[in-house]
């Protein structure tokens, strides 16, 4: 029998019963909730990447390597630099998190 878990949402304020309701959830269900919205996540900065990708004509890394060993400094591109490098960190956490789900290697607190 799968675990459950124990949500608590709270009623309308409008409500004649404004008091907190429990609902239970399984951990898969918890867990395919979580998993939507990493996927959405990552649907976002590889968006991003892409963009940034097209934009240059060449990958992250290359774009690194240039911004390390230009002598001119173009403000657009330190900016670029900056956001693209984020978004590509946020992809790796982001696929790790989604290989954790997938593992069912998820912390539901009581």
């Amino acid at each position: 029998m799968p675990t459950p878990a124990i949500l608590y949402f709270c009623d309308d304020k409008e409500s004649p019963v404004n008091a907190p309701i429990m609902v239970q959830v399984s951990k898969q269900a918890v867990q395919q909730w979580m998993l939507i919205d990493c996927m959405a996540k990552k649907n976002q900065y590889e968006e991003k990447i892409n963009h940034f990708e097209k934009k240059y004509g060449k990958p992250y890394s290359e774009f690194e390597q240039h911004i390390e060993t230009t002598d001119q400094e173009v403000f657009e591109e330190w900016d670029d630099y900056i956001d693209w490098g984020a978004y590509v960190e946020f992809l790796a956490h982001v696929n790790e998190t989604i290989r954790e789900i997938k593992l069912g290697n998820i912390q539901m607190e009581a």
